[in-house]
């Protein structure tokens, strides 16, 4: 198998970062905690991924323990890849590499450092099973705070400033340094301190120079409909989160690695106060998709409800478990048979969700919906943060 996926990882002419718009996908990598430890129901998650993906999209399974699938049944689609003994991976394969492509080599390029749980140890595992080129680069960087469309690569704000800092370089140089690294011009999102953490929940690269960008202020509006109309479906969604939250009703908390609690987040009453959060939200978001369209983007407003970024950070700056990050931005698309289609996450909040399946209509995609990422977005993850794409025909 290894040698059939490194032929088919190898078919690019230039070396370039892998775009987020493109061709039919063939092979991505998801990542599964310990299912008899794991706060989250990612399991769940991940089996509702492999099934909502097209039967010819292979899934490399990143897992911590292999013997806790001893039952599972085989999947040709699913090949386990085996963590080292005793690491601790987070569900976010997203993050700790990318991926860049040219002629007869792919590599996995790599963070200067990445101090996220054992998710360093993701992209060793998946380089050497696909025995391809691992890259350590300069470059302080997480994934889900780099998408890449069809001409550019655009990178959240922060990054370069993070970078600039610690290279003692300027922002041009850093930005310089990226198009080199990622063989593609950059557009920095943002003009100052990014209040959510990692762009790919807010901006999409489409193709024919579109891009969209999450707006929280209809989300914000949908949800305040959604309490007047609905109210009683409301505060199931809310009731509904926190009880799939371990997903035994019997578990009411778990240690982490460090021995901290982990509770269920409140979640039921809370829609009142993510609406204000993300309509504090929304005059930065605009600044953004106004930032883009004069860059020569045509920008496409989605739906999104966003709770409050500051207060659920913990020492290390990695987010808390609160209510849901409904980002309906954060996704997977692809052109399948000359059809642009979008694989997107849904929570359980039907006005959203229904909401946001009809943008994604309205801009020409056949929507591949996928259930369960309620728990996910509460840690502020959905589809691409738990999916990364490793290889496009």
């Amino acid at each position: 198998m290894a040698a059939f996926l490194t032929q088919s990882l190898c078919r690019r002419d230039d070396a370039k970062l892998l775009s987020d718009v493109g061709s039919e996908i063939r092979l991505v990598a998801c990542s599964v905690t310990s299912a008899r430890t794991s706060s989250l129901r990612n399991v769940e998650l991940v089996s509702n991924i492999v099934n909502g993906l097209p039967p010819d999209v292979h899934v490399l399974l990143l897992v911590s323990d292999r013997s806790a699938f001893a039952k599972s049944a085989k999947n040709r689609r699913v090949t386990f890849v085996e963590m080292p003994p005793k690491s601790d991976i987070s569900i976010w394969p997203q993050d700790p590499f990318v991926v860049v492509q040219g002629g007869a080599v792919t590599k996995l390029v790599t963070p200067c450092s990445f101090n996220r749980e054992d998710d360093e140890r993701m992209p060793r595992q998946l380089a050497g099973l696909l025995q391809l080129e691992l890259v350590h680069s300069e470059l302080h960087f997480e994934g889900g705070n780099i998408v890449c469309g069809e001409d550019a690569v655009f990178i959240g704000f922060d990054t370069i400033h993070h970078n600039a800092l610690l290279l003692e370089l300027s922002a041009g140089e850093v930005t310089q340094r990226f198009a080199k690294l990622f063989g593609r011009r950059v557009v920095v999102v943002g003009e100052s301190r990014q209040s959510v953490r990692h762009i790919d929940l807010i901006v999409t690269p489409l193709s024919h120079q579109r891009i969209a960008v999450a707006d929280s202020r209809a989300g914000a509006g949908l949800a305040a409909e959604a309490i007047r109309q609905e109210p009683a479906l409301v505060r199931e969604f809310e009731r509904q989160c926190e009880k799939d939250f371990f997903g035994q009703d019997g578990v009411v908390e778990l240690l982490d690695r460090d021995g901290n609690t982990i509770s269920r987040p409140t979640v039921v009453g809370q829609t009142d106060a993510t609406i204000a959060s993300s309509l504090r939200l929304a005059p930065e978001l605009e600044t953004i998709a106004r930032q883009l369209s004069q860059a020569g983007y045509k920008v496409v407003r989605v739906p999104a409800l966003i709770p409050n970024q500051e207060q659920h950070l913990d020492e290390q700056g990695d987010m808390l478990p609160q209510y849901p990050f409904l980002s309906y931005s954060n996704v997977l698309t692809e052109l399948r048979q000359n059809q642009s289609t979008v694989y997107l996450p849904q929570y359980g909040f039907g006005m959203l969700d229904n909401a946001a399946q009809r943008v994604w209509q309205e801009m020409g995609f056949l929507v591949k919906p996928l259930a369960g990422f309620s728990t996910s977005a509460m840690y502020g993850g959905a589809m691409r943060c738990c999916t990364k794409v490793l290889l496009r025909d």
